[in-house]
């Protein structure tokens, strides 16, 4: 493609006659995508619900061109329509979602969104959700090493059964008695198994996040982070949820999908009433932490109260200013510094990092 017609795209329909450029069916079928998405940007209609350009859907025209724009260009396009402008449509249709790479921008729209879409198009919403935050999680799996967490100690034999954790040789030495020459099997009486590397005692987390709408990637990483942990027997996970609200979403931390389905952002966001809920979930003082994700947006004075009072109930207290892949985040500095001074650790966190500092 010559770049006359790069800039003819680029431009719309508008340059058609200072540029006089002949295009092709094919790109003219672009040109219709990008003027049904970017048409809007002169409108900045934001109720634009199904909306049409000339009788043409966002999905009809995304259909015409998906074998000439590449997955990635296709993907842009359509976050914008969505959150730029407010073309829900893209995301109530179940066939484009199966092609679309999960993307956590997606995922936090779909989120804000849930809580204002028509009845009818809730099973929708929560399938994309699930599909979306299942393929993120298994995604930060293979990128962060939990191979420290309840490794095997092979110094050591013990009748504690985990199948992983068979000492062969000293089952196979043990029952060598038991072997039958005419059957050639070899009976096992005594099976013995290698314990955990270290016995380590339980570390109680407890996980408070801000649930405004500045932090949803935050709270997107927290849920899934939370369920991976559930499982490690040394790791109690606790998640609390708060705007100016309390929700103890504990019994459900093993499911990111059901603390994704059932926040409802908004509010102000208040970190006092949080952190004199959270002492209540304090049980051994030399065994838990809190770990709190907000951008520390709250009424000062008060907060800054309730953070010395628990500080004396916990081993530690780390706030994080948000979970990012680039660690980039906004927040009270002022506030930041002032916790600094009573020895709490304000920092931004990537995943990987949070997930290394938890285990």
């Amino acid at each position: 493609m010559d770049n006359k017609t790069k800039w003819r795209l680029i431009l719309g329909k508008y340059s058609k006659e200072n540029l006089n450029q002949n295009i092709t069916k094919e790109q003219q079928n672009i040109e219709t995508l990008l003027d049904t998405v970017y048409d809007n940007e002169y409108t900045k209609n934001k109720q634009m619900y199904g909306t049409k350009s000339n009788g043409i859907t966002i999905i009809e025209t995304i259909n015409k061109v998906k074998n000439i724009l590449n997955q990635e260009t296709i993907n842009k396009i359509a976050l914008d329509a969505f959150e730029e402008y407010g073309i829900y449509e893209l995301i109530t249709d179940k066939n484009y979602i199966k092609n679309i790479k999960p993307d956590i921008n997606l995922l936090k729209n779909l989120i804000m969104y849930k809580n204002y879409t028509k009845t009818e198009e809730q099973e929708k919403i929560k399938y994309m959700i699930k599909k979306i935050a299942n393929e993120i999680k298994l995604k930060m799996l293979k990128n962060i090493d939990l191979s420290s967490v309840g490794t095997t100690n092979k110094t050591i034999s013990t009748k504690y059964q985990k199948s992983k954790n068979i000492d062969i040789n000293k089952t196979i030495k043990t029952n060598i008695k038991n072997y039958n020459k005419e059957q050639k099997k070899l009976y096992i009486e005594n099976i013995y198994f290698y314990p955990s590397k270290a016995i380590k005692k339980t570390k109680n987390i407890i996980l408070i996040v801000d649930c405004s709408g500045s932090m949803i990637k935050s709270l997107i990483y927290s849920a899934i982070i939370s369920s991976i942990f559930y499982n490690i027997n040394h790791i109690n996970i606790k998640i609390i949820l708060f705007d100016t609200r309390i929700v103890d979403l504990s019994q459900i931390k093993q499911d990111p999908i059901e603390i994704l389905l059932n926040v409802t952002l908004g509010g102000g966001t208040d970190i006092s009433k949080a952190l004199k809920y959270s002492q209540k979930l304090i049980k051994n003082k030399q065994y838990t932490e809190i770990i709190m994700i907000t951008d520390l947006f709250s009424e000062e004075k008060t907060m800054l109260k309730e953070f010395e009072n628990i500080k004396s109930m916990v081993n530690k207290i780390l706030i994080l200013t948000g979970i990012e892949d680039d660690g980039k985040t906004y927040y009270n500095n002022n506030i930041a510094k002032k916790l600094e001074k009573l020895n709490i650790s304000v920092k931004s966190y990537t995943v990987k990092q949070l997930v290394n500092y938890i285990k």
